[in-house]
C-alpha cells in the first residue's frame, strides 16, 4: 500500500506537509454549545474559546466549561480540570479537528470539568520534541493560570498520551499536584516488531506502512524508532524509578486490535514495577482509536475516563508531587 496515499498527505520539498484529508476544523463557541452527558448526566452548555499558549510558536489552547448547576466532585465549587493532548501520530489533526474537539466537549459536560485541549505543533514541520516542549509549555500555563483553584489530571489519546506522560514528568519535576494521568492507547514503537505490529499490516485503522510513515515524519531527522521518543523501553530506560513513582495514579486504556497494544502492556509493566498505581484496561474491543468514530465505543470510554476522574478528584484522594495545588 502507498502510506501517502492512505493518510491522504503529501510531502513537499520544502519539507511541509499537505494534509488533504484533514477532519472539519470546528471554531470555538464561546455563547455555548448543547452537550448531552454521557450516561445519564443532563444536557449542559458547554463554553469554549482559544487562549494563546506560547505567541513564539503560535501554539494556543482551546477551553472547554461546562454552565449550569456543577458540582464538583470534592463535593465543592471546584470542577477538575483536565489538561488534554489530541492524538494523530504527531502529524495529523488539531485540537479544533471535530472528533477531538466533540470528545473534549463530552468530557467537560459529563465529568462534568474544565479541559483544557492543547493544540502543539504538528510534525514534519516541527518534529519531535517540538510537541514535548509545547507540552512542558501547558504545564507552566495550568500552573499560573489556575494556582490555586482546582485539582488537575493530565490526559492524552493515542500519541496525545505519550505527550501527556511527558507534560507529567514535567509537571512533577516542577512540583507541580497532579490527582491523576489518564493515557488513552498510548502510541509508541520500536525497530524490533512486536507480535501485534507483525500482524498489523492490513490494520483497518493503523496498518504498518502508514504507522512507519507517522515515526518516519515525526522523529527527529536520521533516527529510528528505538529513539526514546518512540521506544518506550528506550524512554523508561533514561527515567529512574524515584522520578517514576512521583506520577500520580494512572489509567491506561487499550483496544485489544491496537496495533501499539504490546508496546501499552511494556509501559503498564515499568510503572507498575517502580511503584505507580495504574489502573490497566488494556482488553477494549476494536481497533485503534474507535471511540471516535463508534457511539458506543465512545460512551464507554467517556464512562471510564469520567469515573477515574471523579473517584480522584474528591477531598480525600491521593495526590502527588508537590507544593503547588491546583
Amino acid at each position: 500500500m502507498d502510506p501517502y496515499k492512505y493518510l491522504n498527505i503529501r510531502f513537499n520539498p520544502d519539507g511541509s506537509l499537505t494534509r488533504n484529508g484533514a477532519a472539519r476544523l470546528l471554531p470555538p463557541a464561546p455563547a455555548g454549545e448543547p452537550v448531552d452527558g454521557v450516561n445519564g448526566p443532563a444536557r449542559r452548555i458547554v463554553h469554549s474559546n482559544d487562549a494563546p499558549l506560547n505567541d513564539a510558536n503560535g501554539t494556543t489552547v482551546r477551553l472547554f466549561v461546562p454552565s449550569g448547576p456543577c458540582v464538583g466532585a470534592d463535593g465543592g465549587g471546584r470542577l477538575p480540570l483536565v489538561l488534554y493532548f489530541h492524538g494523530g501520530g504527531y502529524v495529523l489533526f488539531r485540537a479544533a479537528s471535530e472528533p477531538f474537539h466533540n470528545t473534549c466537549t463530552a468530557l467537560a459536560a459529563t465529568i462534568p470539568a474544565v479541559v483544557a485541549s492543547v493544540d502543539y505543533r504538528l510534525a514534519p514541520e516541527h518534529r519531535l520534541p517540538a510537541a514535548f516542549e509545547d507540552a512542558a509549555d501547558a504545564v507552566r500555563w495550568v500552573r499560573s493560570y489556575a494556582a490555586g483553584c482546582r485539582p488537575l489530571f493530565l490526559m492524552g489519546s493515542h500519541a496525545g498520551a505519550s505527550i501527556a506522560f511527558r507534560a507529567a514528568l514535567a509537571a512533577v519535576d516542577e512540583g507541580v499536584e497532579l490527582r491523576g494521568l489518564i493515557l488513552n492507547q498510548p502510541h509508541h514503537g520500536g525497530v524490533k516488531r512486536t507480535a501485534a505490529e507483525e500482524s498489523s499490516v492490513d490494520d483497518r485503522v493503523l496498518p504498518l506502512p502508514a504507522n512507519d510513515l507517522l515515526w518516519e515524519l515525526a522523529l527527529p531527522l536520521g533516527a529510528d524508532r528505538d529513539h526514546e521518543y518512540c521506544n518506550p523501553e528506550t524512554m523508561l530506560a533514561g527515567v529512574d524509578a524515584a522520578r517514576l513513582r512521583r506520577l500520580p495514579p494512572c489509567l491506561v486504556l487499550g483496544r485489544m486490535k491496537d496495533p501499539p497494544r504490546d508496546r501499552q502492556r511494556t509501559l503498564v509493566e515499568a510503572l507498575q514495577k517502580a511503584g505507580v498505581t495504574v489502573e490497566a484496561k488494556l482488553d477494549g474491543a476494536g481497533y485503534h482509536a474507535m471511540e471516535l468514530f463508534k457511539e458506543d465505543r465512545a460512551a464507554e470510554f467517556i464512562a471510564q475516563v469520567t469515573d477515574f476522574v471523579r473517584r480522584h478528584t474528591g477531598a480525600g484522594s491521593d495526590v502527588h508531587a508537590g507544593r503547588s495545588r491546583l
